[in-house]
């Protein structure tokens, strides 16, 4: 019996693995990394616009620069290609020769969450060599707090993949982009959702506490600025939010695998 259920999760990451590794293949054909592009344009542009006003802040800037970019840029492409690879296979029914497969819909699901996020990573890591090498090019360096910053962003692009595959398998590619930038916009506003009640005096107290508690929290992953002003991140704190976002993407993708179990394709 043992041996049985052994064979059987193995076949089942095999599964994953297959669909992940297709995902991660789309991606690359849609050409992901093409947001590097822009990134490294900033980045350049900002390093020669720096060097010749040089206020004495330089690399702070730059660093600070680098890293809102990298987290721009990401988030975006997370977005645009959480959305696109679910959808549009749903939609030009490309999907429907791997579900008619011994495949499920939840190993479907996080088939593709696993692929969007290898992706995504690739390109966080490139985005990071350059940062490295326009930061050399200024006579500065890499240091273990701005690891732990980009560390913060992938766990944040890391989120909202899980949020764009939600809303991606609910609802059509429009409504699904919409309802995604709308989230992702109020987790980065926490502090703004929770405080809403004093700006706006007609809406009900219990309102804001429970959006600030139900959306994603992405201000747990920003680091941005202690990072740039080199002071040190806890490992206690990152270990925190990597829990955090383990556990938030799991329910986000066991709600999506549920509804896509739920969901009749035609």
């Amino acid at each position: 019996q043992r041996r049985g259920l052994v064979g059987s999760l193995s076949a089942r990451a095999r599964r994953v693995r297959a669909i992940a590794a297709n995902a991660w293949l789309q991606a690359i054909r849609q050409r992901s990394v093409l947001v590097l592009v822009p990134y490294t344009i900033v980045l350049s542009g900002g390093a020669l616009i720096l060097r010749q006003i040089s206020v004495g802040q330089e690399i702070k800037i730059l660093k600070d620069l680098a890293l809102a970019s990298m987290d721009l840029f990401g988030s975006f492409a997370a977005i645009v290609m959480g959305v696109d690879l679910v959808t549009r296979e749903i939609e030009r029914k490309s999907a429907y020769p791997i579900l008619a497969r011994p495949v499920s819909r939840g190993e479907f699901v996080l088939g593709k969450f696993l692929g969007l996020v290898a992706a995504l990573s690739l390109n966080l890591t490139l985005m990071l060599v350059i940062m490295a090498l326009v930061l050399s090019a200024m006579g500065d360096s890499m240091s273990a707090p701005l690891l732990g910053a980009t560390w913060g962003i992938l766990l944040g692009l890391v989120l909202t993949v899980a949020v764009a595959l939600f809303f991606s398998v609910i609802t059509n590619s429009v409504l699904a982009s919409a309802f995604s930038i709308i989230v992702v916009m109020g987790g980065r506003f926490s502090d703004v959702v929770r405080n809403m009640a004093d700006v706006m005096p007609g809406v009900p107290k219990a309102l804001p506490r429970l959006l600030y508690v139900a959306l994603p929290n992405f201000q747990n992953f920003d680091y941005k600025l202690t990072s740039v002003y080199g002071d040190p991140i806890a490992f206690d704190t990152l270990v925190l939010a990597t829990l955090y976002c383990a556990v938030y993407a799991g329910i986000l993708l066991t709600l999506a695998a549920a509804a896509f179990e739920r969901k009749e394709l035609v």
